[in-house]
C-alpha cells in the first residue's frame, strides 16, 4: 500500500512539473523569440552592411590622419585591450593582439621605403581600428546602414528607382545559378515585407477539399472568364493557404452561394493557419460552461 502511494505521489509530481514547465515555456517563449529576432536583425544588418561602413570610416580616417590623437587612444594599453587576440604572449605573460603586432612591428624600422610605407599603412589602420572598437564606432556604422537601407527604399519608390530595379532583376534572372534561387527568395520577402494587401478582400470558409470539410480561405476577386462562362452560378476566387506555411496554398473557384463570409481579419486568418488552428480570435473561442460541483 505504501509503495502504491509513493508511485502515485511520484507520478503526480512528474505531472505537476511537466504542466508548470510547459506553462512557463508558453509564458517565456514569445519574449525570448522576440529578443532573438531583434538580435538576429541587428547582426544581419551589422555583419552585411554596418561592418563594411565601419571599415570605410576607418580607411577614410587613415587617409586623413596617420594615427588618432594619443589622448583618445593609448598606443600601449588599448591595442592589448581592444585588439583581436593572437596566440602570442610577451615576456610578461600578456596575450598580444593582431593590432599590437602591426603597431610595434619591426618593419617600421626598416630602411626600405616600400616596406616602411606598407608597415606604416598597416599601423595606421590598426590604430584607427582600435579607436573604432574602443568608442564603439561600429554602432555608428550600424546606424548608417539603417539610414542607407531607408534611402534605398525611398529611391526604389521613385520612377527611376523602379526602372533601375527591374533592369537589375532581369539581369539576375539571366544568371544560371541565381535565377534558380532569386525568384523563390523574392516571393517570400515580397510576401513578408510588401505593403500591398495582395488583393485579399475578406476571409471566408469554403467546403474544400470535399463536401463536408471546411477550410479557411481568402477572397481574391472575380473568377477566370472562361470558367465563369461555363458555369451557371456566380463564382468567387478563393485562395486557401496551407498550414503552417501560408505563403503556399491552393486557388479554387467556387459558387458565391457556397461561401461563408467570416468576421475575421486577414492577419487573424494567417495566425489561425500558421498555428494549425490553435490560435483563434477572441470571439471565436468556445464559450466556457460552468460545471456543477
Amino acid at each position: 500500500m505504501s509503495d502504491s502511494r509513493k508511485q502515485t505521489e511520484s507520478s503526480s509530481t512528474r505531472d505537476d512539473f511537466r504542466r508548470f514547465f510547459l506553462r512557463g515555456v508558453a509564458a517565456v517563449l514569445p519574449t525570448l523569440l522576440t529578443i532573438a529576432i531583434i538580435v538576429w536583425a541587428y547582426r544581419f544588418i551589422n555583419d552585411y552592411v554596418g561592418v563594411y561602413i565601419t571599415r570605410g570610416m576607418v580607411a577614410i580616417c587613415s587617409a586623413i590622419s596617420p594615427e588618432p590623437d594619443p589622448a583618445w587612444v593609448d598606443f600601449e594599453k588599448d591595442p592589448l585591450k581592444y585588439g583581436r587576440p593572437i596566440d602570442v604572449w610577451d615576456e610578461w605573460g600578456q596575450r598580444l593582439t593582431e593590432e599590437y603586432k602591426y603597431i610595434h612591428h619591426n618593419a617600421l624600422r626598416n630602411t626600405d621605403e616600400e616596406i616602411l610605407a606598407a608597415a606604416e599603412r598597416q599601423r595606421s589602420a590598426a590604430l584607427w581600428r582600435i579607436a573604432a572598437t574602443k568608442y564603439k564606432l561600429h554602432l555608428l556604422g550600424f546606424a548608417i546602414g539603417i539610414i542607407l537601407v531607408y534611402f534605398i527604399g525611398r529611391f526604389l519608390a521613385s520612377f527611376i528607382g523602379r526602372v533601375s530595379w527591374r533592369l537589375g532583376e532581369r539581369l539576375l534572372n539571366r544568371i544560371p545559378v541565381i535565377r534558380a534561387i532569386y525568384p523563390s527568395v523574392k516571393q517570400v520577402t515580397d510576401f513578408l515585407f510588401s505593403e500591398a494587401d495582395f488583393g485579399f478582400s475578406g476571409v471566408v470558409a469554403v467546403e474544400y477539399p470535399r463536401k463536408g470539410v471546411w477550410s479557411i480561405g481568402l477572397t481574391t476577386g472575380s473568377p477566370m472568364v472562361q470558367v465563369q462562362r461555363r458555369c451557371d452560378k456566380s463564382l468567387q476566387t478563393v485562395f486557401i493557404p496551407s498550414s503552417p506555411t501560408p505563403i503556399t496554398g491552393y486557388v479554387v473557384q467556387v459558387p458565391r452561394e457556397d461561401v461563408i463570409e467570416l468576421n475575421l481579419s486577414v492577419d487573424e486568418a494567417f495566425r489561425f493557419t500558421i498555428s494549425g488552428g490553435v490560435i483563434k480570435p477572441g470571439d471565436e473561442l468556445p464559450e466556457k460552461t460552468e460545471t456543477g460541483g
